[in-house]
């Protein structure tokens, strides 16, 4: 599993389960057939107590926010909250347990409260992604510093095709020649409180024509074959770079 942050939906399953649902609801089917889905689709996942509690979370809020929220969901969702289930993940103490306590008690008063009106979900488009492994992308960072991208894979599911891109432990103004490029090496996430290390993540949604972008004219071999990457979205890509790689 991947965790990239304190929110509901910086994690990978959660992501996924907000995915799946909308898709079922994007194809037609009314809210209980989607949920029964996602409880069919997720059922060896639910009987991990650490990953039910993310599936019920993430279920809760995008079934309320869709106008759509059942009461299994709801009252599974409250079941993980006052249980502080979910919080064994985080070290006591520290200030992402904190945070997520305030995330979960937000969450609640959210999905207690009076949901929206439903909302109708259009079929997904499906991502496209015109880059290839090796790839070289110059990212200008929000302080004007630019970092490098390498794509190391390319992934597709029912949502279309993603890259999985590496970091080069490189940061400056301009671009670095391709002779320098070839002898950095990868950067690694810089959080010694969580016990997993991120070296690879894939990007959903990438604006592959976002003047922060700048594609190179050359391609490098990657150092990792994107197994196991870290899901983020093009939107909550700066966050995640000053959160994991204290890049900003």
């Amino acid at each position: 599993m991947g965790v990239w942050g304190t929110g509901i939906f910086e994690d990978d399953t959660a992501c996924d389960v907000r995915g799946h649902y909308k898709d079922c609801l994007g194809e037609g089917r009314p809210g209980p057939k989607a949920t029964r889905w996602i409880l069919n689709e997720y059922e060896d996942l639910l009987a991990d107590s650490e990953e039910a509690g993310v599936i019920w979370l993430a279920l809760a809020a995008v079934q309320w926010k869709h106008g759509r929220l059942e009461a299994e969901t709801l009252e599974q969702a409250l079941q993980v909250i006052d249980s502080g289930s979910d919080l064994e993940r985080w070290e006591s103490g520290s200030e992402d347990h904190a945070a997520r306590k305030a995330v979960l008690e937000e969450l609640r008063e959210q999905i207690t409260s009076p949901q929206p009106a439903e909302k109708q979900v259009s079929r997904r488009v499906l991502a496209e992604c015109r880059l290839k492994r090796g790839d070289l992308l110059a990212y200008r960072l929000g302080s004007g510093i630019r970092i490098i991208f390498r794509v190391i894979d390319r992934f597709t599911d029912h949502g279309g095709t993603y890259p999985v891109c590496e970091i080069l432990d490189w940061t400056g103004d301009g671009v670095p020649a391709k002779a320098d490029l070839k002898e950095l090496r990868i950067r690694r996430s810089s959080r010694p409180d969580f016990k997993h290390t991120i070296t690879e993540f894939m990007i959903c949604r990438l604006n592959e024509n976002s003047p922060r972008i700048q594609k190179l004219d050359f391609r490098l071999k990657p150092a990792q074959t994107g197994a196991g990457a870290t899901v983020i979205l093009w939107e909550g890509l700066d966050k995640f770079l000053a959160k994991w790689f204290l890049l900003e």
